[in-house]
């Protein structure tokens, strides 16, 4: 699967296993738009591998559809 120059959600990216998804995507190419409810480390982590942040509690759809938003702004979603 051809991950480079596409666009990555990762729920719960800003610590933990999905911090380390989110970092390995981004050295693979992928451009990670990270979903956290843990907005200071989520938009660390979003700088730090070149992605973006986006405050998320996935029960809310609004947040859901704020995520998916961003990161159709951003390219074509893998």
């Amino acid at each position: 699967m051809e991950i480079r120059n596409k666009v990555v959600v990762v729920t719960g990216g800003a610590s933990g296993l999905g911090e380390g998804t989110a970092r390995m995507l981004a050295e693979r190419g992928a451009t990670v738009v990270i979903a956290d409810m843990q907005d200071e480390h989520g938009r660390a982590v979003a700088s730090e591998i070149g992605g973006a942040f986006v405050h998320c509690d996935v029960t809310e759809e609004s947040d859901g559809r704020a995520v998916i938003e961003r990161a159709a702004a951003l390219g074509k979603l893998m």
